[in-house]
């Protein structure tokens, strides 16, 4: 057998990988369903449901990644066993229909119910939805984050545009979309110094836990997620980025949007009378190189920085921008992103009850206040998708349970859009819809 077609069948895991695997674990133990997510392309015009669902045999038939599960080698690194027996099944593709009286809010309330289904088995991990409604369509990919992170969901979006543009292309390089990972048996010594600093910043983290963090529900079975999305018009990002360049420095998009959500988040916990602990936010980042992003679709490829945030720095903007950005130098020069990634492969030998309960150590059984990203401009690139006009790129994830809670930023056509996702009962509709218009008003585009 060669190495190609041993690779094909077998991709191990990332230390990354194994700390998303559990997320899904502890998500799906509390509220049955996992650590999935959705990205949502609003399309003017409708494509043929006909012909969408034949791209989408098509492509199945050319990645059997997608039906992989996980397994544990001879050497114990976990990886990801691919599966060629479940390749001729077809991708579930659900449709939609709505009359022209449907409204925004009847159009969310089904992308809400669409994010918060299961996958059927532990091998599918992606289904579509698509959403007619008048002269629009909703075209709606629900995914697994042990598969894809964000932008390689979109980037598979980009490649399915791709199969409907070269329809008699039956050419598919899978060791390009799905490269060969090392089992990372070596270096130990690189690993453990790693190891080290990483340990060094979560007993800092630690030093005042448990965190701030909103409680959680007495019963987490079967509960939904809800969100809130707010989609920037030009005009509106304009004034958010020149407010940021203004109030955080050039180019500093990034703390800006942070420390703006850590300002409102701060003002609904003091309403809510939660005094102790600081703010614990963990911060996704993409460690792909831009070009590279098409190549490395499966799997996730991101690290994290981890930011501190004091109650009384959270009361005075300036002083939390401050903070926020002296942090990001910080982390930054250190490699502390690189170092986590390195130190994370030594926790793949823990099965995923262990590593679940150990992540909770740290800071006494939280994860974070709440979970933040920002993803960035688009990882899809074309301004069509299937011969109709892209209109926005949407993205709608779950958050890992706890803290059951996430404020998300993403940018489509330098177009900004904001995500609030939220389980049931941690926050009231009155509070979330405050939150939401409170972020507005300090972004400065209301």
């Amino acid at each position: 057998m060669s190495n190609i077609n041993f690779f094909r069948k077998k991709r191990y895991l990332t230390g990354i990988d194994w700390i998303i695997h559990a997320l899904d674990y502890i998500t799906k133990k509390g509220t049955g369903t996992g650590n999935t997510s959705q990205i949502i392309l609003e399309l003017d015009g409708a494509p043929a449901e006909d012909e969408f669902r034949d791209c989408i045999g098509n492509l199945i038939k050319k990645y059997p990644v997608l039906h992989g599960r996980t397994s544990r080698d001879y050497n114990l690194a976990p990886y990801w066993k691919i599966s060629f027996t479940k390749q001729s099944q077809p991708l579930p593709v659900k449709a939609s229909y709505l009359d022209n009286t449907s409204c925004e809010a009847d159009i969310f309330s089904i992308l809400a119910q669409i994010a918060n289904l299961k996958f059927i088995s532990n091998q599918e991990h992606l289904f579509f939805h698509l959403i007619y409604t008048g002269n629009k369509c909703y075209v709606v990919m629900t995914f697994d984050h042990r598969l894809f992170d964000a932008r390689g969901a979109e980037a598979f979006l980009e490649i399915l545009q791709n199969e409907w543009k070269n329809k008699d292309n039956t050419f598919c390089d899978k060791d390009i979309i799905v490269p060969a990972e090392s089992a990372h048996l070596r270096r130990w010594r690189r690993k453990f110094i790693a190891g080290q600093q990483v340990n060094r910043t979560f007993l800092k983290l630690g030093e005042n836990a448990p965190p701030r963090a909103l409680p959680l529900p007495a019963s987490l079975n079967n509960r939904r997620f809800r969100f809130k999305v707010i989609p920037f018009d030009k005009h509106q990002t304009d004034l958010i980025v020149e407010n940021a360049y203004k109030e955080a420095g050039y180019l500093m998009l990034m703390p800006y949007v942070l420390a703006s959500a850590v300002w409102v988040m701060h003002r609904l916990f003091s309403k809510r009378n939660i005094k102790s602990g600081d703010y614990v936010v963990p911060v996704s980042i993409d460690m792909r190189p831009t070009d590279k992003v098409q190549q490395e679709v499966f799997f996730n490829h991101v690290s994290f920085l981890f930011f501190i945030v004091r109650p009384d720095a959270a009361d005075h903007f300036p002083v939390l921008i401050k903070s926020i950005k002296q942090q990001l130098y910080e982390q930054v020069k250190s490699e502390l992103p690189r170092n986590f990634q390195e130190a994370s492969l030594l926790m793949r030998i823990l099965p995923l009850p262990i590593l679940s309960n150990i992540m909770r150590v740290y800071l006494k059984g939280q994860i974070a206040s709440f979970s933040f990203s920002n993803v960035g401009e688009s990882a899809y690139k074309s301004s069509s998708f299937m011969g109709k006009k892209i209109l926005n790129i949407l993205h709608m994830p779950r958050v890992p349970v706890p803290p059951g809670l996430g404020i998300f930023f993403h940018q489509f056509q330098n177009k900004l859009n904001v995500v609030l996702s939220f389980l049931e009962g941690i926050l009231s509709d009155e509070e979330a819809n405050e939150l939401i218009h409170t972020l507005q008003s300090r972004l400065g585009a209301k």
